[in-house]
Parts: structure tokens; C-alpha cells; sequence
């Protein structure tokens, strides 16, 4: 069945046999380490997994999922993954433990909120003076969010926080009867997609999103030993971030159904809202490199880890980010040929 995506044109096989892995002949699979619950990203793996995209840049894809951030850096620590799909803190961190890993590619910008219930009088970051704030504590959540208070003019000495992460929110929130007020909380931050999934059902009014930066990292082997291989792997992340801009309807399924979130494309679409490339149509631009305001944003983060005694000094990211391959990759002829050859399977 043949549908149209704007200039390209893609072929859909509906109902073909999907495996786990496409075979490439003569080389192990590469060993990717992704976040299961985590939009955007995830549907980018969907995007590997339910297409022919691997098989078509000879690839051999290992997908291993992780709940969150913490036990992929142990995975990468203990040499179970070759590339990784992180977030700036969780990406300093392995740096500050293994400095021969390397930044090959800006993945994405993802949201992270502050949100208070639905009718409470509070409306503006302004009126959070001396209330509790609660959140996944050490996360780029309480980053982000602490310093828009602070931006806000909030002195933060008179705020009081607590822990209290996503899946304590979420059964915090499926309890709620009166949406006016939270026992014991005033206010909660944390990261897509839940805080949407909050705003859609009614739970929650969000007061402020800002971005973290994520990133795509590779061992020192994938970039000497295995450098083909790691240019096969940008080419097809590239090749899925073209096919979710498109056609972001399946994928959002698809991640839906194996992350069980159950949750609907308004809320993917707004957990995805503050990246570009989400919205644009041509393969070419897709940005995968990074701007001033991304490092700014991995300083801030280094100077938080530094701050609560998770890193010892200071990291910085330009120092450990290598875009070669992938501006190779951009330099190079046009996918155009691929790009009309993709079939995307359940």
C-alpha cells in the first residue's frame, strides 16, 4: 500500500513480519541502549524497530531498554551497550566516570514542567512564594524548575521541596478526587510525557516548561574499530527522525503500546512540542549538531551536578563532543534513493 509523505514517498508493507533485529552479515549487532517510558526518543526507536530502515543501511540493531537514566550509565559502565540515547545530566555523568565516551549527535530537546492542580488560585511561577514543591530530586527536572522560580524572582530559601518521582506523581494523581488542591504538595515538576498526560486528563495546569538536551553517545570503539558501523547507526536515526516528522501517527502507537502509557498524539505532540525537528519536512533540515544555547544548557547542568556533590568537578560537554560522522553523513549524497524504499511494518 503506497501513501504519500509530502515530497517522498514511502511503502508501507501492512502486516509484514517484524523481527527484533535485522541481520547484517560479518559483524555483531550494535547494542543500543534506550529509555522505554521516554517520548520522543522512544518513538525514534519505534522508528528502527517497526521499519526496514537497519536492513537498508546494513545494520544490526540490539535494543536494549532501560527504565531511566541511572541504570543505562551502569550499562554503559559495565560495556553492555555501544550507543546510548541520554540527556545532558545522565551524559555528564558517564563522562565524569569514563571520559573515552563521546557526543556524536544532538537527539533531541524534551520538555520538563512545573504544574500545580487545575484550580488551584496559583497561576504564575510569581505566586509560589513559601509553598512545597515536589519532584524527582538530583533530576534535570528540579534543575530546570528551580531555576525558572529563581528567574521568576522566588527566593528559593522559602520554598519547601520533597521527592516525590513520576510514578509516586501518577499514583498521587489517579487518587485525586478534588482537582483544587494535592495533600501535602502545592506544586510538582517533572518531564514529559506525564506532566501532558496530567494537563489532558484534567489533573494538573502546567505554569512552565523548559528544555533539557539530549543526546546520541558512542563508545571510543564505535568511533575507531567500528566507525562504519556508527555511521550506519546515525544514518538510520536520521533516516527515523524523517520518518516521525512525517508520519508521526504509527510510531506514536507504537511507542504507546510497548512504553504502556497508553497515551494519546495530543500529548505526544506536546511532550515533542519544543523540538524542531519534529516539524519540519525534508530530510535536510533535520538539525543534529548544537547551538551556543545547548552548551549553555549542559554548563548549567555540570555546575547542578557539581552543586549536589553528584560529579566531582566540572564537565564540559565541547570537549567531548565529535559530530564528524554525522556531518559526514549530512555532506554526503542524498537519501532520496532510501528514503522511497522504506517500509514500515507492524
Amino acid at each position: 500500500m503506497m501513501r504519500k509523505l509530502c515530497s517522498q514517498m514511502l511503502l508501507f508493507c501492512i502486516g509484514c513480519g517484524y523481527a527484533m533485529t535485522v541481520v547484517a552479515e560479518g559483524s555483531p549487532a550494535l547494542r543500543l541502549g534506550w529509555q522505554i517510558p521516554w517520548a520522543t526518543q522512544g518513538q525514534l526507536v519505534m522508528g528502527l524497530k517497526h521499519t526496514n530502515i537497519p536492513q537498508l543501511v546494513d545494520l544490526e540493531v540490539e535494543y536494549i531498554g532501560f527504565a531511566y537514566g541511572g541504570p543505562l550509565n551502569r550499562a554503559a559502565l559495565a560495556g553492555e551497550v555501544d550507543v546510548l540515547l541520554t540527556a545532558d545530566q545522565p551524559a555528564l555523568v558517564l563522562l565524569s566516570k569514563d571520559p573515552t565516551y563521546r557526543i556524536v549527535a544532538r537527539m533531541m530537546y524534551n520538555r520538563v514542567c512545573i504544574y500545580v492542580p487545575v484550580g488551584s488560585g496559583v497561576n504564575a511561577l510569581t505566586e509560589l512564594a513559601n509553598k512545597t514543591i515536589m519532584g524527582p530530586v538530583g533530576a534535570a527536572a528540579e534543575r530546570v524548575a528551580m531555576s525558572a522560580i529563581a528567574t521568576a524572582g522566588i527566593d528559593l530559601s522559602g520554598i519547601r521541596t520533597g521527592k516525590l518521582d513520576m510514578s509516586q506523581q501518577s499514583a498521587l494523581l489517579a487518587n485525586i478526587k478534588d482537582n483544587s488542591t494535592w495533600p501535602g504538595v502545592d506544586a510538582l515538576y517533572g518531564f514529559d510525557p506525564l506532566p501532558a498526560v496530567f494537563e489532558e486528563q484534567g489533573k494538573a495546569k502546567i505554569l512552565h516548561c523548559g528544555k533539557v538536551v539530549s543526546v546520541v553517545i558512542a563508545t571510543a570503539e564505535m568511533l575507531s574499530k567500528r566507525r562504519e558501523k556508527l555511521k550506519s547507526f546515525l544514518s538510520a536515526f536520521r533516516l527515523s527522525w524523517h520518518i516521525f516528522a512525517n508520519n508521526p501517527g504509527f510510531l506514536n502507537q507504537y511507542f504507546s503500546t510497548e512504553s504502556r502509557l497508553h497515551v494519546s498524539d495530543a500529548v505526544l505532540d506536546d511532550a515533542a512540542s519544543v523540538e524542531p525537528n519534529r516539524w519540519v519536512h525534508s530530510i535536510q533540515e533535520l538539525r543534529f549538531d548544537f547551538i551556543p544555547e545547548d552548551f549553555e544548557i549542559f554548563d548549567q547542568a555540570s555546575r547542578f551536578l557539581v552543586e549536589r556533590n553528584i560529579i566531582k568537578s566540572p564537565i564540559d560537554a565541547r570537549a567531548y563532543t565529535d559530530l564528524g560522522i554525522m556531518k559526514e553523513i549530512i555532506s554526503e549524497a542524498d537519501q532520496s534513493g532510501i528514503l522511497e524504499n522504506i517500509e514500515i511494518r507492524n
